[in-house]
């Protein structure tokens, strides 16, 4: 027997896809609704050996089904996406079921590693209000200390109350320099003045995705900083607003994404539909509030583990908290 699964926006467009992929013959063990918007998954069964590619068979491929399933659908992944993932699955049966999720993974999205030394030009920290930008900030500074390099602060967030002694108080630890910019014209000149072997890294002023004005000023500050956006934001929102929010930010020409606050939150689906639907390189993940070691690059092998933890670490998957996998990502 060989399991697929569909995914559409109605029951029956779904159930036309059953029938264009597997025939008239499939049967169908189960339909879902998409609690997090409009769409359909069905998972259909055929009793053929000429079953299309992504599809499962045999007992054990069909428990590794079962598997990646129920973990992708405890940790809130979208339908759409849930497909996709369970497809990438089937085509590389006989592995482990984490194995064969994280070369799904790797398949459906995309990684790259963070920067570790001076890049040339400036990084801007962009996202929502509290998502963690000034200590990711000091952590990717961190990271560039660490390896002998220099590093310069620059913030834009002066405004909030104890915002400015925060990331003070970083620099000095981090024996990094600090500047401050208030709006387009004092952060260009703030840019200008930093040495070309610094890290340059610029954190901005938290702001909703959906304040145009607010989105428009960000635009502003990356032209005249010649900086790159990259998006920070907090695990464990909602699937869809992440995924809308990331759109928002994408918008602005941002195309990789930090993921913060993993180690406080129980599921991962809201970070993954963000950066599958707004198609963004997934460069590195939050893991403790600590700056020398509370950000790690982000891989497939670490994703897979975050959602399918051994079993000694957890008795269900439903009692699943995320597990940090190593830089090696074991």
């Amino acid at each position: 027997m060989h399991l697929k699964t569909f995914t559409a926006e109605t029951l029956p467009l779904a159930m036309q896809q059953v029938r264009e992929h597997l025939g008239e013959d499939a049967v169908i063990l189960s339909t879902e609704s998409d609690p997090d918007g409009p769409g359909v998954r069905v998972t259909a069964a055929l009793e053929d050996s000429d079953a299309p590619e992504g599809s499962f068979d045999g007992e054990d491929n069909l428990a590794t089904f079962n598997i990646v399933n129920e973990a992708l659908d405890y940790h809130r992944v979208p339908l759409a996406l849930m497909d996709s993932l369970l497809s990438a699955v089937g085509r590389h049966a006989g592995l482990p079921p984490r194995e064969t999720l994280a070369r799904a993974i790797e398949a459906e999205l995309s990684f790259a590693p963070m920067p570790r030394q001076a890049t040339g030009y400036p990084i801007m920290l962009l996202g929502p209000p509290g998502g963690g930008k000034t200590a990711t900030a000091a952590k990717l500074a961190a990271q560039v200390r660490v390896r002998g390099g220099k590093a310069t602060l620059i913030t834009l967030d002066t405004g909030k109350a104890g915002s400015l002694a925060q990331i003070t108080a970083f620099a000095e630890a981090l024996g990094a320099n600090l500047r401050e910019a208030h709006d387009a014209d004092s952060l260009k000149h703030a840019v200008a003045n930093c040495p070309n072997d610094h890290f340059v890294v610029i954190d901005s002023i938290g702001s909703g995705p959906y304040d145009h004005d607010s989105l428009r000023e960000m635009q502003e500050w990356l032209r005249v900083s010649g900086a790159e956006g990259i998006l920070v934001m907090p695990a464990g929102g909602d699937a869809v607003e992440t995924a809308e929010a990331a759109l928002a930010y994408a918008s602005l020409g941002v195309d990789r994404m930090i993921a913060t606050k993993m180690d406080s939150s129980r599921r991962i689906g809201g970070i993954l539909s963000a950066a599958y639907t707004a198609g963004l390189t997934l460069m590195g993940v939050g893991t403790a509030p600590t700056i020398g070691g509370g950000l790690r690059s982000a891989n497939p092998h670490q994703i897979a583990r975050i959602i399918l933890p051994d079993e000694e670490e957890t008795d269900t998957v439903g009692d699943a908290s995320p597990i940090i996998a190593r830089e090696d990502g074991t």
